[in-house]
């Protein structure tokens, strides 16, 4: 009987086989990784959903004016019944429209704050642009809280602004409209992504607005 002890594996066995366990051990980490990070999206959305809940919460308890504006839920926006609601086109909007109850539907093309208390937001349905005054007051029915809401808005997201159409004291150069609407609610309907490839009032822009920026030493973008 021979005392000598069995052939060992060989180096590329050997090799195979440690390789084999790494591989293993691998997938079972990414897997892992994989369900940590799925557990963690969830932790993150349900506490997102809950801090949501606890802002609208307290701003209905603050905000007397807090039915007047805000992000309408999907289910909502679905048609399910006339609403009976009377809508402006606005590029029907003119000096006869001036002291009338408005309503209308548009992509909010430029969001500018004033102050506080302030700020404008340029709706744009199809080629027609009107701009939205939103003051707070309490007679208007407007907040602080309000004024802020519209100012958050992305751009071209669509908003839905119902007010009381006036004329401005000066004419406006910015819109296609020479009216403005003294909003007394405003709803965001779906929200735009934050930051566009392109800004529509890049693309839109002369070459008469690019020299007289270069005169003023300004830059502006360039689309196309």
């Amino acid at each position: 009987m021979s005392s000598e002890p069995p052939p060992s594996a060989s180096p590329s066995a050997a090799a195979d086989e440690l390789a084999a366990d790494l591989s293993a051990s691998a997938t079972l980490s990414k897997k892992q990784q994989k369900k940590d990070a799925r557990k963690a999206e969830k932790a993150e959305k349900a506490a997102q959903r809950q801090q949501q809940q606890q802002t609208a919460g307290a701003a209905a308890e603050e905000d007397p004016f807090a039915d007047n504006y805000g992000d309408v839920p999907v289910e909502d926006v679905q048609s399910k019944a006339v609403s009976g609601r009377c809508w402006t086109k606005v590029g029907d909007l003119d000096e006869g429209a001036a002291g009338r109850a408005v309503l209308v539907r548009g992509a909010a093309q430029a969001i500018r704050p004033v102050s506080k208390k302030m700020a404008f937001v340029v709706l744009r349905q199809t080629i027609s642009t009107v701009q939205c005054v939103l003051v707070a007051s309490a007679d208007a029915g407007v907040s602080t809280q309000m004024v802020r809401f519209a100012t958050a808005l992305s751009k071209e997201s669509i908003v839905d602004g119902e007010g009381v159409a006036s004329l401005p004291k000066e004419p406006l150069k910015a819109t296609t409209q020479q009216v403005e609407i003294q909003v007394r609610k405003i709803y965001c309907i779906n929200r735009a992504t934050p930051t566009l490839p392109i800004n529509l009032e890049d693309a839109a822009r002369g070459e008469a607005e690019f020299e007289k920026a270069e005169q003023l030493g300004e830059k502006l973008v360039r689309v196309g």
